[in-house]
């Protein structure tokens, strides 16, 4: 199936810390935008996993995470060379976002595609300091098998209809992420 399925989907957030959101290209806007997807994500109980690469160094994930989420320290670059896929991606279908696209995302996407996962790369919550790094990232995911997605695809897809109870709700966000994105000049 490549359609994102909301009963069969969980959320992971690899890296977005304190000293790394900075340094990455449009670092601050894309954390913004992952905070305001991931609060609501865990608003319809998506399951959702954080990962924190070297905290002593890189410090805690840039804002506070939903009191659901299950927050992971981690030395390795890949989540699942410490930790094991059931606690990394607990679910068949896993919605990658995070830094940089190019180390950490890349290396744990390439190890859950090997573990048999389908992986959603959510293009639009990926960074990293340099654009060429963050394009070749993409497309080395994207032909070891990974599905390329942005905030809205994802979105839309979890709901399905605008007769979803929660569809209003999604389109307010979305409408927010829009001007977040105007406002930053993306």
């Amino acid at each position: 199936m490549t359609v994102i399925d909301r009963h069969r989907a969980s959320v992971l957030l690899i890296d977005m810390q304190e000293r790394l959101v900075p340094e990455v290209n449009a670092g601050v806007m894309i954390a913004e935008m992952a905070r305001q997807v991931v609060t609501w994500l865990a608003s319809q109980d998506a399951t959702l996993v954080i990962t924190e690469h070297c905290a002593d160094k890189l410090g805690a994930t840039i804002f506070q995470p939903p009191e659901s989420a299950t927050c992971l320290k981690k030395r390795a670059f890949s989540a699942l060379k410490e930790h094991s896929l059931q606690v990394v991606a607990p679910q068949e279908q896993v919605l990658v976002c995070g830094m940089e696209a190019h180390v950490c995302v890349l290396q744990t996407v390439l190890d859950l595609l090997e573990a048999g996962k389908q992986v959603f790369v959510v293009t639009d919550l990926v960074a990293s300091h340099d654009v060429v790094s963050h394009v070749v990232a993409l497309d080395r995911m994207k032909d070891a098998g990974a599905i390329t997605v942005t905030t809205e695809m994802l979105l839309f897809e979890w709901v399905r209809t605008a007769a979803n109870e929660d569809f209003q709700g999604m389109l307010r966000l979305v409408k927010e992420l829009r001007a977040l994105k105007t406002k930053s000049s993306w």
